[in-house]
């Protein structure tokens, strides 16, 4: 099947100001665009009564709305632009904003394409990289915490449905909760490596059924600062002093020695694929799922999202839609992209569409067994 290479912009912002990203993407007339709700954790300080002291930290978490645009690379700027303007991401705790090169599988695929050649400068930062993580359901708060606590990242997170290792335990699958939590979180690319490796333990994903993780390139992007609710004792916020210090040196290169990952990451062995998002009609993916075992292709993990349309009365698509996540070898891509065709996935009746982007380093269980082979 002919793909299309496009770039996807993903903006993460507070609930609150979700209507204002839909107002320029309504004004500029994007034809398409996925929306998903989520949460962000923050740290919220415990005071000890009388003095001016910290006897501990709990999270608070904050509601998000999730948007995906596909856009080509000459609007690339001019886009991030608009959205970081609309929702003023420069102030600490609005949002982030953050590209990525994808290629993108559907028969209407230019449809979904925004395309808007305006030149203009670009704004954010490279050097980045997207951390995605697939867990157990409850294990996201005690990896935020320490995430937040460290200034490293504002983790984002989502909830879904696990398959794969569970669906084949037989009775022994209660030991294995299917509800999982699905973190992103995005830090500087040096830091990639000591990230994963804590989140590895933390949700402890060298055991079966613990979900996985995975790194992906991330070309430019304006991250998030706020990681906690206490409001400034001084004139500016710690948020504020590091978003000031990030436009003054151009990058995010000075923070890196202030992370403890850079401690002590144990050695993995991690290996090299290929990430395809599935995205169809609500109640397809997983028939397509099931279909797909025959592969060897198993680990998907199920959510929801809506693919919306501001501008047209008829849609050629279906607003409900059902997303998964398949993480498989590069050499595989073609003989998986020939049976979503056979299964007929990117038919009329299922509005399939496939984005799909390599990934350097990831790691599960499956990982670990090929190790020891």
């Amino acid at each position: 099947m002919n793909h299309s290479s496009a770039i996807r912009i993903t903006v993460v912002v507070h609930k609150d100001l979700s209507d204002e990203v839909q107002k320029v993407l309504n004004h500029l007339g994007v034809p398409y665009f996925s929306h998903e709700l989520g949460r962000y954790p923050i740290l919220k300080r415990n005071h000890i009564f009388l003095l001016n002291l910290y006897s501990s930290t709990q999270l608070y978490n904050l509601p998000v709305v999730i948007f995906q645009i596909l856009t080509d690379k000459k609007t690339e700027d001019f886009l991030f632009n608009q959205i970081i303007e609309a929702a003023d991401l420069t102030v600490p705790g609005h949002g982030s904003i953050y590209t990525e090169d994808i290629s993108v599988f559907c028969p209407m695929a230019e449809n979904l394409i925004y395309r808007n050649p305006i030149k203009t400068k670009p704004l954010g930062f490279t050097g980045l990289t997207g951390i995605f993580c697939i867990i157990q359901r409850g294990a996201a708060d005690t990896m935020s915490h320490y995430i937040l606590e460290n200034g490293v990242a504002v983790p984002t997170i989502t909830y879904g449905v696990g398959r794969g290792l569970r669906d084949r335990l037989g009775l022994l699958r209660i030991t294995i909760p299917k509800e999982k939590e699905i973190v992103k979180l995005i830090v500087h690319s040096s830091d990639a490596e000591h990230a994963l490796d804590f989140i590895i333990e933390a949700g402890k994903l060298d055991l079966p059924g613990k979900g996985f993780i995975f790194e992906y390139p991330i070309k430019r992007g304006l991250i998030n600062t706020k990681i906690s609710l206490d409001g400034p004792k001084q004139a500016a916020s710690m948020e504020q002093v590091i978003s000031a210090l990030d436009h003054l040196y151009g990058n995010i290169d000075w923070r890196r020695q202030f992370t403890n990952f850079r401690k002590g990451a144990r050695k993995r062995s991690y290996f090299e694929g290929v990430n395809i998002h599935l995205n169809a009609k609500e109640g397809f993916v997983e028939k397509v799922l099931m279909k797909l075992s025959k592969l060897g292709i198993s680990g998907a993990t199920i959510s929801q999202d809506r693919l919306v349309n501001l501008g047209a009365e008829n849609s050629i698509f279906n607003p409900a839609r059902d997303s998964a996540n398949l993480l498989i070898p590069k050499k595989m891509l073609n003989e998986v992209i020939l049976e979503l065709e056979n299964l007929e996935f990117f038919k009329e009746e299922t509005e399939g569409i496939a984005y799909t982007m390599e990934i350097p380093r990831a790691f599960s269980y499956q990982s670990k067994l090929n190790q020891k082979k």
